[in-house]
């Protein structure tokens, strides 16, 4: 609590006054009766009203007190902190087909298939997790292609229900109809669900959209779909999108699980072919970067450096206001505080009640 004239507080010495007045007045102005003996004094009762005769002077001079303090502008001060964060629209477009089932990532020591070290670092750059420190201010949306392009989830912030339900539950495609990398429809349909964001998008808590991202993760060639690539890619530089592309799989061989004539499953090594070329012209159309992942660490760490370039903006703005305690209630520890000049006028009104009452001089 702070006080606005904290000088005034030098009037609380008036205070002193009425009680230098009342013991002056007592001694000056005795009235009695003259008794030949002081035995008939003790002989009298005391009354209620003789031993509390003190009490309208402390109500006087709580009135008099609280009225100084109203004077002096008591005001509590109250601190509301806001942050406004500038985000990043951010597609996640994944490469499900079946090529993506090579086993040559790990994870805690253990050979998984691409599509699953993928889970695996795409939901800690959501969420954080070692190097990452999560995209908590930024919208996200995941894209799944193989022959066909699927939206699996619209722009959202409830990055828990993204990571935890909807990226855990992709799966590399199985029918041979289905199979294929079109890398083109991919692109052009990430466009379009972040085109069609209103640039004056905000969150719950305020937050509006700074940038507008798509990180493309493949590790095949284009060979289905109506897109070509290139021509995707010069719409969302018309768009102002940025695409990071991503070229996963090792260098040279890669170990694919197979079924032999006794139906069992082998691995057998398959050349990988990406086309980084086009993964190259796609990211430079748009301004953005190519990276190749040939393991677990370096997908990591290139989620990492796109974590970096692509940070939110925040903002912190504090509201502070100020309550004249004087004229209004204010709460303070689960207590509601009447306002001081109410209670000082209670005080006025009781010392009032009280001399014309009980405590009344009678001539």
């Amino acid at each position: 609590m702070t006080f606005q004239y904290p000088s005034v507080w030098l009037l609380l010495f008036l205070v002193v006054l009425p009680v230098l007045w009342i013991r002056w007045k007592s001694r000056s102005f005795k009235t009695g009766i003259t008794y030949s003996t002081p035995v008939a004094l003790d002989l009298l009762p005391h009354t209620l009203r003789t031993s509390t005769l003190w009490i309208p002077t402390v109500v006087r001079t709580l009135a008099i007190v609280f009225l100084i303090i109203c004077i002096a502008r008591p005001q509590k001060r109250f601190e509301r902190i806001q942050q406004a964060a500038d985000g990043v629209a951010i597609e996640l477009v994944v490469d499900r087909s079946s090529s993506m089932n090579a086993h040559d990532f790990t994870i805690d020591g253990r050979a998984v298939d691409r599509l699953t070290a993928v889970r695996k670092v795409a939901g800690d750059f959501i969420k954080g997790m070692g190097s990452l420190q999560g995209r908590s201010g930024d919208l996200i949306g995941l894209v799944t292609f193989a022959g066909f392009a699927d939206s699996n989830c619209p722009m959202t912030f409830d990055h828990d229900f993204l990571v935890g339900d909807v990226l855990q539950s992709i799966n590399i495609v199985t029918e041979r109809a289905e199979d294929g990398t079109a890398i083109g429809d991919a692109l052009a349909l990430a466009v379009e669900r972040l085109s069609s964001l209103d640039e004056r998008v905000t969150s719950e808590s305020g937050n509006s959209i700074q940038s507008k991202v798509i990180i493309l993760l493949t590790d095949g060639e284009n060979n289905r779909g109506d897109i070509e690539p290139q021509t995707a890619a010069d719409i969302a530089a018309a768009m102002d999108i940025t695409v990071y592309t991503i070229g996963a799989g090792t260098n040279g061989w890669a170990p694919y699980p197979t079924t032999d004539l006794f139906g069992r499953t082998v691995m057998r090594n398959r050349r990988v072919q990406i086309d980084e070329e086009t993964l190259r012209a796609i990211a430079t159309t748009t301004g953005g970067q190519y990276f190749r992942a040939t393991n677990t660490e370096s997908l990591e760490e290139i989620y990492a450096q796109i974590d970096k370039m692509e940070r939110t903006e925040i903002t912190q703005r504090t509201y502070v206001n100020h309550v004249d305690m004087a004229v209004q209630s204010v709460q303070l520890a689960g207590f509601t505080i009447p306002p001081l000049l109410l209670v000082a006028f209670v005080f006025m009104l009781a010392d009032a009640m009280l001399r014309l009452t009980i405590y009344r001089i009678l001539n």
